[in-house]
């Protein structure tokens, strides 16, 4: 009874996910199959709740999350987002390195779709570069999503940890691996000389140009010894080009001071994570500057960026599949696995379970929140017996990111297929080269975990 519990419980995630239901609620319904079919009943039930919403470990992440979203939508609102990348266009000359630098900046925010943000910027940069579409396409999803093999703010990320107990230092070394290798794969893919073509309105050079192709610097040339100012115009003189960038470089921190804040105080002190994410949003609600009356302008980014700016249904979403996590392990419905020593588990159940079906889970939904919400709850419980199942843990969530980042459901992609007007097939196979390296390098560490915890 139990374990058809598990498979209805699962079931009905992917179909909500399939029918674009709340992942949120149908996880929790989930959760609620599951205590209910188990021998504890009520007892399984009350404290998978309390260790979901109301214990601080679950209470952090909930608040974490829901600050975390709120933040991006204030920055927009405020315009540091579009300060950062007006900065970064006139700090850095290499259109090569802005490409790099502007999806990932948009991917600091961490909201979902956000790409669409960086797709125009890109475009422009790419046919500074005399990119294809698909190049351009491949530019703005893989430079975005690289770095979310380590970002230490991601949710996915931040619910793995919840879901395991696993520490973010031990996704570190893999996730940089994987993350450098997706990146320089990249590069290569797009910034390829013999792929170049031109488009009307392209300018083609070796990627050393006087502007990054976007709006703000179209048609401005910047010379060594020349500075531009906030008006976009050339300055010359002793120490203007210092002068000039001095300030850039305080509007592009300014503009960056609320990620900066959640980063520092989350990230290099032991300040509980939700009290360093609220810091960073009201970071962003009262830092940027502005160009009107700074009461006024704070009230505008509340009223638009911090009100509306919580997703609820991310937050929902963590909140029902922690939940229904807690009642598996809770209920001990996979107790029959994880019986004796780590040598009960075998490598069959660790592969479908650690590595396949979180790939998988992200392929087909085209989210890596809910894949790790399906996949961890069901990995977690056989671990217990393993010497060192931390890494099982890594090698889950990265097969997971792997087939979020694979899937052609995935929206990011779509959005800026759509944008750019490019070929649908030729964008996602261009996907492959640098997607498929981190497949395979999260294959091998998995095999070296299980390695390590079976041989």
């Amino acid at each position: 009874m139990p374990y058809l519990a598990l498979s209805a419980g699962t079931i009905l995630i992917l179909a909500a996910v399939r029918y674009k239901v709340n992942v949120g609620i149908a996880a929790a319904v989930a959760g609620l199959i599951v205590a209910a079919s188990s021998g504890g009943g009520t007892a399984v039930l009350t404290d998978s709740l309390s260790e979901a919403v109301v214990e601080p470990s679950g209470l952090t992440l909930l608040l974490s999350i829901a600050s975390i979203t709120m933040i991006g939508n204030i920055m927009k609102a405020s315009g540091a987002l579009d300060d950062l990348t007006r900065g970064v266009c006139r700090v850095i000359r290499d259109a090569r390195v802005v490409a790099f630098i502007l999806p990932s900046l948009v991917g600091l925010l961490s909201v979902p779709g956000s790409s669409v943000f960086s797709a125009p910027l890109v475009d422009s940069v790419g046919r500074s570069l005399g990119m294809t579409r698909e190049q351009r396409v491949t530019t703005n999803v893989m430079f975005r999503h690289g770095w979310y093999y380590i970002y230490p703010i991601y949710a996915p990320l931040l619910m793995t940890q919840q879901i395991s107990g696993v520490r973010y230092s031990v996704f570190v070394l893999p996730g940089a691996i994987a993350a450098l290798a997706v990146f320089a794969l990249t590069a290569r893919t797009v910034f390829r000389k013999e792929c170049r073509t031109s488009e009307p309105g392209s300018s083609i050079d070796d990627g050393i140009i006087g502007s990054c192709g976007c709006s703000d610097c179209s048609g401005s040339r910047v010379s060594p010894g020349v500075g531009v100012n906030t008006s976009n115009e050339a300055v010359t003189g002793p120490g203007a080009l210092a002068a000039v960038s001095a300030r850039l470089v305080c509007s592009i921190l300014v503009a960056a001071s609320p990620i900066l804040v959640v980063l520092l105080v989350g990230v290099g002190t032991s300040i509980n994570f939700s009290i360093a994410t609220a810091l960073g949003a009201l970071t962003a609600l009262f830092a940027a500057p502005s160009d009107g009356p700074y009461l006024k302008e704070i009230a505008r980014r509340f009223r638009e960026g911090a009100v509306p700016g919580i997703d609820w249904q991310v937050v929902g979403t963590v909140a029902g599949t922690v939940f229904f996590g807690r009642t598996i392990v809770n209920s001990r419905v996979l107790a029959s696995m994880t019986v004796g020593t780590g040598s009960s588990v075998s490598v069959l159940s660790l592969f479908i379970f650690g590595f396949a079906l979180p790939f998988l889970s992200g392929f087909i939904i085209g989210s890596h929140l809910p894949a790790v919400g399906i996949a961890g709850p069901l990995l977690v419980p056989l671990l217990s017996g393993l010497p060192n199942p931390a890494g099982m843990v890594v090698a889950l969530y990265m097969a997971a990111f792997s087939g979020y980042l694979l899937s052609p459901a995935h929206v990011c992609f779509i959005s800026t297929v759509q944008y750019l007007k490019a070929d649908v097939r030729s964008s996602w196979r261009m996907l492959w080269g640098p997607g498929g390296a981190g497949l395979l390098l999260g294959l091998l560490f998995w095999a070296v975990q299980v390695a390590a915890n079976l041989m």
